[in-house]
């Protein structure tokens, strides 16, 4: 059950990204033929379709789980509080 593909009017919306994702999607856009906000809105539409049938699928939980799992880890490993061995496993310390 895709979206529905209805001609709407747009609204302008502001997000704020990092130079180099700027350039990114400026180099692509122009390789493509596209406006940067061509191209901006067509990746949003992919992007939100591809997120809609995880979400359907029950995989979206899973993904935005693991994504925090990560996020503590890196944060844990980079505190010292966790580190690997010199064999790799996980050292936790207190």
């Amino acid at each position: 059950m895709a979206r529905p593909k209805e001609k709407e009017p747009k609204i302008q919306q502001t997000v704020m990204l990092k130079p180099s994702v700027i350039k990114e999607i400026e180099r692509i856009a122009d390789k493509a033929g596209l406006t940067k906000s061509q191209f901006m809105g067509n990746l949003i539409d992919v992007a939100l379709d591809e997120a809609l049938a995880m979400d359907r699928l029950g995989i979206l939980r899973t993904i935005i789980v693991g994504s925090d799992i990560m996020k503590k880890f890196k944060k844990a490993l980079f505190s010292g509080k966790v580190a690997l061995d010199k064999d790799g496993n996980l050292e936790i310390k207190k």
